[in-house]
């Protein structure tokens, strides 16, 4: 297959032209200073600014192009001065780096996706002026809703953790000890290859987004999905199972697909920049892949929790689980009761 012609001389240039605005517009500004530049007047070691933009997951940039903006230098004077009153050290700083990187960078991706098929749809992919403003009229709006949307959960955690250190000591659950979920679409390799692309997106999109409407809905937090399963966490064991058992009930579509299968694992988590770690996540994950689809398996610190509840439940004890660390668990599969 031979390639395209390449583009004519004024198209190019019109294309380069809007790249140019577009770039402006993001970063505030045109990139007019070489990464030496930048260190000069930020006071930063180029190692560790080498380090800082590798974190963010920024591509490096040649010493000799002018690749930094204004924006550049005001963002690395910030991280400067949380350094500087000790609100973190470089370790941490390179670790909120690369939590941000990681999760900012998924959002523009998707951002950008929708960008183009929102262009596409309007018939102006070849209009580089189109686009250019498309761009100047979406961004705004998305940078304010991503400010509240931060905003908002940035007020539910705050609460969680006021209410937390104004428990005395000793009284009520350690903070850290929740119950930590997984639930995977049951054979979704198979299923991927039955269906096309765009039946396989909307499959995907309505296992995120009634998972999260359901995680949310019963004051739970989805830490991350993982493709075809979701991992989130639970203060309240009652609202745990409840997650589980309406998650069977509203993920699958109407022909049945997007059956499941849960975990539930009861214990100390190790809480780090959005994510958990712990062996309460890895029991998690195993008693999910053990899991028959439709049902909810738990683990034997849950399932004492659990009948110290008044929920009408049935709870049934299955043969053990071999788990790295652990010589044999003993989950229990839990069913609400028939009435």
């Amino acid at each position: 297959m031979t390639a395209g012609p390449d583009p004519a001389p004024a198209d190019a240039e019109r294309w380069a032209r809007a790249q140019e605005r577009i770039e402006d517009l993001l970063l505030r500004g045109p990139r007019t200073m070489t990464r030496g530049e930048v260190q000069d007047r930020t006071g930063f070691t180029p190692e560790h600014t080498s380090r800082l933009w590798s974190s963010l997951g920024f591509p490096a940039t040649p010493d000799d192009v002018r690749g930094f903006a204004e924006a550049d230098v005001d963002a690395l004077e910030l991280s400067g001065r949380l350094l500087d009153e000790d609100t973190f050290d470089e370790a941490e700083e390179l670790a909120v780096a690369r939590a941000l990187g990681q999760g900012l960078g998924r959002l523009a991706e998707w951002q950008a996706t929708l960008v183009r098929r929102t262009i596409a749809d309007a018939g102006l992919a070849h209009d580089p002026d189109a686009i250019v403003d498309a761009v100047e009229a979406l961004v705004p709006t998305l940078e304010k809703l991503q400010s509240y949307v931060w905003r908002r959960h940035l007020a539910v955690t705050a609460g969680r953790m006021l209410s937390t250190l104004a428990r005395p000591d000793g009284d009520g659950p350690s903070e850290n000890r929740v119950v930590v979920g997984f639930a995977d679409i049951v054979g979704f390799t198979s299923l991927s290859r039955k269906i096309d692309e765009v039946e396989l997106r909307a499959l995907l999109e309505r296992f995120e987004t009634v998972s999260a409407d359901v995680v949310a809905r019963r004051r739970g937090r989805i830490v991350k999905t993982l493709g075809d399963e979701i991992l989130f966490v639970c203060e309240r064991v009652e609202d745990a199972v409840d997650i589980a058992f309406r998650l069977h009930e509203e993920v699958p579509d109407d022909e049945g697909r997007l059956a499941l299968r849960v975990g539930l694992a009861l214990g100390e988590v190790l809480p780090r920049y959005g994510d958990v770690y712990g062996p309460v996540v890895n029991i998690a994950s195993r008693l999910t892949s053990e899991a028959r689809p439709g049902t909810v398996l738990v683990d034997e610190d849950l399932t004492e929790a659990l009948r110290a509840t008044d929920l009408d439940l049935e709870i049934r004890s299955v043969p053990g689980v071999a788990v790295r660390g652990y010589r044999h668990l003993r989950p229990h599969v839990v069913r609400e009761r028939q009435r």
